[in-house]
């Protein structure tokens, strides 16, 4: 799993890959967005977690968090 640079200059998750970490169906994940039901934040470190860049998403009944280095690689993850 990788984080992108999305064209606007946001950070991107591929959906595939979060899909599947959340045991939903890509469709599944994105008729929930479109519904308001997924909550999805990115906060960036700093001290000694300066370069790090974290993102957490919650659906309804579960949720994800990865931590990405500066280039981008998940370097760890928490599912619920």
């Amino acid at each position: 799993m990788k984080l992108m640079l999305g064209h606007q200059g946001d950070w991107v998750v591929g959906p595939r890959e979060l899909a599947s970490r959340l045991d939903v169906r890509v469709a599944d994940l994105k008729r929930m967005k479109r519904r308001g039901q997924v909550d999805a934040k990115l906060a960036t470190g700093d001290g000694q977690d300066t370069g790090l860049s974290r993102v957490t998403v919650r659906l309804p009944d579960r949720g994800w968090s990865g931590t990405f280095d500066q280039g981008g690689a998940l370097i760890s993850e928490d599912v619920w």
